[in-house]
């Protein structure tokens, strides 16, 4: 083995040959390399190192392998296509490559592990925390499980309608009422916000009832109040309905009106009857109705009948039940 002394920095060996090992006998001696001691190997008695303060440190090798001293192990292989595997205790993979990132096994360290290419488990291998370590299971066709109700801080951008399966959820077991809320897509291909049932009643309500539409009820609420949308006025007091007719020329517009609750027949609106104004009739049982002056015994009359009424008007009205009815107006 050759021994090498060295007095000073100034002395200095120049591209030596040694036929053997070369000690560095003292703990924290270093081997020096490039006229400015760019690279320097050392070690301190417990840790080794290798300082490259100027350039990069290139190692070239086909395959180049770090291993735990005491086992033997491979900690870290690389490989000239790229790929780069890290192993520990044989408990945990990470290989990646220009195809992508490869993880089997499991690992108790700690850290991120970031990676620009495509990270792959296996089929049906699981992703999780320490308390959870299956909280996401990723089937062979790519299925995705939640072993807890998943929550998505950011949101979800897209999801086809037709992918929401609800036939399993629990049934909200009581009437629909104004402060349920539903999704809707805003705008179709906007965003997708939340809306109250109300919102829903008073847009179908409000087709329903147009402006110009004839609300009936049977409470004097006004439908302002009801159905809480729109102005609305009393409509047709007292009045009935008739649906339009374009050949009748009273019922040929809209809110036209007409009509009365009587009417005083006149004596042109009665049937043309032929009567005597006077007839003559006998009081006595058995008398002779005809007129005639003889028979026997009793004495006859005269009276008059009147051919025409006292003017009192007739009652024309037919069977009815009151109802409010009120006209949106806007």
């Amino acid at each position: 083995m050759a021994t090498f002394t060295y007095e000073s920095i100034k002395y200095r060996l120049k591209n030596p040959s040694v036929d053997g090992n070369l000690d560095l006998l003292t703990d924290g001696a270093q081997i020096k390399v490039a006229a400015d001691d760019d690279l320097i190997i050392t070690h301190s008695g417990s840790v080794g190192d290798i300082t490259c303060s100027t350039g990069a440190l290139d190692i070239n090798a086909g395959t180049l392998n770090i291993k735990d001293e005491a086992s033997s192990e491979t900690m870290a292989t690389f490989v000239s296509d790229g790929a780069v595997t890290l192993n520990h205790d044989n408990s945990a993979r990470l290989a990646t490559s220009s195809a992508g990132v490869s993880i089997t096994g499991t690992t108790t360290s700690s850290g991120t592990i970031t990676s620009s290419a495509n990270l792959v488990i296996a089929d049906g291998g699981t992703i999780g925390s320490a308390s959870d370590t299956d909280a996401i299971t990723i089937a062979a066709g790519g299925g995705v499980t939640f072993s807890q109700a998943a929550t998505f801080s950011g949101g979800i951008a897209s999801l086809a309608i037709d992918n929401i399966d609800i036939d399993g959820a629990t049934d909200i077991g009581a009437a629909l009422v104004d402060a349920d809320l539903m999704i809707v897509d805003d705008g179709a291909g906007g965003t997708n916000r939340k809306a109250a049932m109300s919102r829903m009643k008073t847009y179908i309500l409000e087709s329903v009832y147009p402006v110009g539409s004839i609300f009936i009820s049977t409470s004097s609420t006004s439908p302002a109040t009801s159905l809480g949308f729109g102005s609305w006025s009393r409509f047709g007091e007292g009045k009935m309905l008739v649906s339009q007719n374009s050949s009748d020329s009273d019922f040929d517009t809209a809110e036209e009106t007409g009509g009365a609750k009587t009417h005083t027949i006149a004596q042109t609106n009665l049937p043309d009857v032929n009567l005597n104004t006077t007839k003559s009739f006998k009081t006595e049982q058995g008398a002779d109705d005809r007129g005639s002056s003889s028979g026997a015994g009793g004495a006859y009359e005269t009276a008059v009948i009147p051919l025409g009424g006292d003017g009192t008007a007739l009652n024309h009205m037919n069977p009815y039940i009151v109802t409010y009815m009120w006209k949106r107006t806007s």
